[in-house]
Parts: structure tokens; sequence; C-alpha cells
């Protein structure tokens, strides 16, 4: 499935609609969380009734583990003895659960029927409008040796561009995958799949890279020992021009049109990283934003932990409070060394703090069963 096309025709759509409405993208960004999250509640309470139903029914599983722990003991040296008992525990496990009406893996099925909306919603925010889109392709620049080996093979990844207006677009550069002797010339061309942007091409900046995707505060390595770059008759077209064997990407680089969008306390949405990469000075507004997401995972454990049973093993327990104390801080080193957009930080926290109300919610109320 391309993931790509659900971020194309559904979320940047609603994004579009509410910021003409709203007059931010930031708000855009907020109300759409909001309305993913709505209609995704019926699986996030199915999700979350069912692990709280299993963390209840720990104590009565632990006598049945307990129990089969200690035959495992006694039969060891008794293979036949030993496989009965493991499938006696099996079958009381199974009965167990159907008797209880809980099913072990109840938790796993709504997760996985979210997941492909949450990617496309992380690549709407992750993406254009708010960060530079790269149009990119691979290149293999080959030795006399290995000539016979040119390929030049179809088309890049779609990528997705948004205008300043909304409008929209889906780009690929041909041709995509390059295997080329060096002394070869490869005309390269935007090329767009589908979408109403127009005049894009004459943005693009054409560029070499030793990684797949270009990002703006990534030091790219000098290439031009193996290849140069010539812009064609129009901006869309690029020549490559290959001097010597080796392995690189090129790319249709196409600025952001609302990365310079400010929102409250963030003064770009499409701000990236704690450290501004031209002046070398803090960005308050991204540690802020980092710090409120670390928040709403802290307060989604406290609420959890709030309205469950401890675990009856003390081992268990310890772990369990010290996750709750680690994790918080965890996140946040991880996403600082990590960075993302300001756009994605906000999607992050807002998400975040809904996540957090949905869980007291269905939290405080007792199991049904």
């Amino acid at each position: 499935m391309d993931l790509s096309l659900l971020t194309y025709h559904f979320i940047l759509p609603m994004l579009d609609f509410f910021k003409n409405a709203l007059g931010s993208y930031g708000w855009s960004i907020i109300v759409v969380t909001l309305l993913v999250k709505v209609i995704l509640y019926p699986l996030t309470k199915h999700q979350t009734e069912s692990m709280k139903k299993m963390q209840a029914l720990q104590p009565k599983i632990k006598i049945l583990q307990d129990r089969f722990n200690q035959q495992k003991e006694k039969y060891k040296d008794r293979p036949a003895k030993l496989k009965e008992a493991q499938a006696t525990f099996q079958k009381e496990m199974m009965e167990f659960y159907q008797t209880n009406k809980v099913n072990p893996l109840g938790g796993c099925l709504p997760m996985l029927i979210q997941l492909p909306i949450l990617i496309a919603l992380f690549w709407a925010f992750n993406g254009s409008p708010f960060k530079p889109v790269a149009v990119s392709a691979p290149v293999e620049i080959l030795d006399q040796d290995h000539a016979l080996a040119e390929k030049r093979i179809g088309k890049s990844k779609p990528q997705i561009y948004v205008d300043s207006e909304g409008k929209k677009g889906r780009f690929v550069i041909t041709p995509g995958e390059v295997k080329i002797p060096a002394g070869t010339k490869v005309d390269y061309k935007i090329f767009k799949l589908q979408g109403d942007v127009l005049d894009v091409s004459h943005k693009a900046r054409w560029q070499l890279s030793s990684s797949p995707y270009y990002v703006s505060y990534a030091k790219s390595p000098d290439l031009h020992e193996l290849a140069d770059i010539e812009i064609g008759e129009s901006p869309e077209n690029a020549i490559l021009v290959t001097k010597k064997p080796g392995k690189f990407f090129i790319h249709a680089l196409i600025p952001a049109s609302s990365g310079d969008e400010s929102f409250l306390f963030i003064s770009g949405l499409g701000k990236t990283g704690p450290i501004n990469p031209d002046s070398g000075t803090l960005n308050i507004d991204v540690v802020i934003l980092v710090l409120l997401f670390a928040l709403t995972i802290w307060l989604s454990g406290k609420v959890t932990s709030g309205y469950s049973p401890p675990p009856a093993d003390p081992k268990q327990a310890q772990m369990q409070k010290m996750m709750q104390t680690m994790m918080p801080p965890f996140v946040a080193i991880m996403i600082l060394f990590f960075p993302v957009p300001a756009g994605v930080l906000l999607y992050f926290v807002a998400s975040g703090f809904i996540q957090v109300l949905q869980t007291w919610l269905i939290m405080r109320k007792p199991i049904t069963s």
C-alpha cells in the first residue's frame, strides 16, 4: 500500500481545509490531530480496555504460571511428563481466557489498524509544506570493467509538495536508479504524477548527496570529484556529468513553502532540532515542545498506573515504576538527537495530551464483562 496516497488524498486536504478556515497551519495541525484521535477513539477504547482487563487478571494468571513452573522443575528429567504438563497448561490458559472473555492479543489489532493513518499523519507533518522536499534517486558510477552492467530504471519514489496556497502535487524524477560508466551524461527531469501545483520546477535546486534524503541541517561531503550537475534548458531539467566510480544520490530539492510560519511560541513550524545550524543558538521553542511531549508521556503513565492494580510480582512492580520514571527523559533525549520539525513536535504534543484525556476517560470506568 502506498501510504503517500493516504497522506495526499486524506491528511493534506484536511490540513488545507482547516488552515483556510483558521488561518494557521498550527491550529490546523491541532484540529486534524483531534479529529483523527476522535475517529480512532473506538479502537483506542477497545485497546485500552483489553489492556486494563489483562492487568486485572494478572494475579490469577500468575497462579497458573507458578503451578506450571513447579511442574517444569518437577518433570525436568522426564520429557514425556513435561510435554503433557505443558499441553495441560496451554489448555488451562485458553479456557481461562475464554471464561473471562479476554484475548491476550486483543490490543494488537486496533494498533495495527491505526498504524497506516498514524504513518500518513507523520509523513504529512514531517514533509511539505513544513520541510524541504527532496525528490531523490540513487546513482552508481561504474568503472570500464563493469560498463556492460549499465541500467536506467524507471522513476524515483514519489514525493509530495504543497505550495503556500495549499495546492499540492506528487512528483518523481526520471530516470530513477541508474548504473552508468564514468564519463557518461544523464538527463534528469522533474515529472509530475498528479496535482495542480504550478511553477514548482523553477524552485528546484539540484544537489548531490551521500544520503538518500536531503535534510537542511545535514552536511553532505563534497562529491564534486565524482560528478557535476549542469542545469538544462529549464530548472526542472538537470544533466549529471559523471567522472569516476562511486555511489551517491541526486536530489531535486524544493524548499518548504510554510517552514517559516509561526504559531504561538513557535517561531517556525519547519524549524528542526534544538540548535539553529546557521547561528548556533538554542531553539528554545523546539526544546519546550520536546519537554511538553515528555510531560504527556509521564502523565499517560501516571493515569494508567493510577487506575491499574500493581503487579503481583515485586520485581515487575519495580521495573514498571522504573520505566515510568525513565521513559519520558529517554524519549526527550532521543528526539533531541534525532530531530524532527517543530510541526511534527506540535502534532506529538497535541496527540499526547488528547491521549492522556482519552486514557483517563477509559481507565476510570469499571471493567465490564
